[in-house]
């Protein structure tokens, strides 16, 4: 009985090892694939940027090559008069020289930290791009109005500075990156309400993250609220565009 015994244990044993070596082939296949697929996204990225030097760093919180190509590649096709981004960043860049190329429009990036405000406006001015850019920043402040973050969150909600949306009419497309996660729950969610009646019938608002689920239920919220079309895309870290018919 004991032999049986441990001759089961053993090819349990070996069985478990065969499982596991299976599991981790495909989960390295699936790293390969998404590695893949920013490398290839980054390097047809380079090739319709104008710019003479690097982009900045685009791994951690940054956004994701296959998000930079998918917006350099709709800003030429689109043709947008005014842009607003919420966080700045290596979408600033990207954006501008879509802008540049194309002859015309402006870029309008909000941000809240002094630190990458600093460092997105030297590298708008390293690559002669600062003339399509309007680059505003200003520390958070208390959002009074409705909010998704439930009224006895451990963190109140906060938003961008009103005085930084003076002026902003004629949006075609908002493109929403910011404030961080961390901020509150939903921090991303003022983004339309704040701007709503400035968007031109036409325009679109992409989400970024929206492998999240409180951007996709931030989404799915303005979606609901405000009749739009919501359409997610399938990249590394998620975007949801919302757009009217």
């Amino acid at each position: 009985m004991l032999e049986n015994k441990l001759e089961k244990m053993e090819k349990t044993l070996l069985q478990a090892t065969k499982d596991s070596s299976v599991k981790n082939a495909k989960d390295l296949l699936i790293v390969q694939n998404r590695l893949y697929a920013q490398l290839e996204s980054l390097s047809w990225l380079q090739r319709r940027l104008s710019i003479q030097g690097q982009l900045p760093p685009l791994r951690g919180w940054a956004t994701s090559p296959d998000f930079l190509l998918k917006l350099h590649t709709h800003v030429m096709a689109s043709l947008p008069k005014v842009v607003v981004e919420f966080g700045s960043g290596s979408s600033t860049l990207v954006t501008a020289d879509a802008l540049r190329q194309n002859g015309f429009g402006q870029l309008i990036s909000i941000e809240h930290s002094s630190h990458y405000g600093k460092q997105t406006l030297d590298t708008l001015i390293a690559e002669n791009l600062q003339p399509w850019v309007d680059l505003r920043v200003g520390e958070l402040e208390a959002w009074n109005k409705h909010h998704l973050c439930p009224s006895d969150a451990e963190k109140p909600p906060f938003w961008y500075p009103e005085r930084l949306l003076k002026g902003i009419e004629g949006i075609d497309l908002l493109l929403v990156d910011g404030p961080p996660g961390g901020t509150c729950e939903f921090a991303r969610y003022p983004a339309l309400p704040a701007l709503f009646e400035r968007l031109n019938p036409e325009a679109q608002v992409w989400m970024d993250d929206t492998v999240r689920q409180e951007e996709k239920d931030i989404c799915q919220r303005w979606a609901d609220d405000y009749g739009f079309n919501l359409e997610y895309y399938p990249l590394e870290k998620g975007l949801g565009i919302l757009s009217r018919a």
